[in-house]
């Protein structure tokens, strides 16, 4: 990854939540997160719930796009 002087300028003390790559049962991979209150997974982009998650990795960025 190539550093920019646009990038020097982010003021790098912030904090970013983990979110989650979500895999889905045939074989696609979403971010998204996952309700605490029912177990289930949405989708980062609309919000709505993946069905046919399998499984998820937390994903941890230092950058916020």
């Amino acid at each position: 990854m190539t550093r920019t002087d646009a990038a020097s300028t982010l003021d790098l003390n912030f904090s970013i939540d983990a979110g989650l790559i979500v895999f889905t049962r045939d074989g696609r991979a979403l971010f998204g997160w996952r309700d605490i209150k029912t177990g289930l997974y949405h989708g980062e982009e609309d919000g709505v719930c993946i069905p046919d998650a399998v499984g998820a990795i937390e994903f941890v960025s230092d950058l916020v796009h």
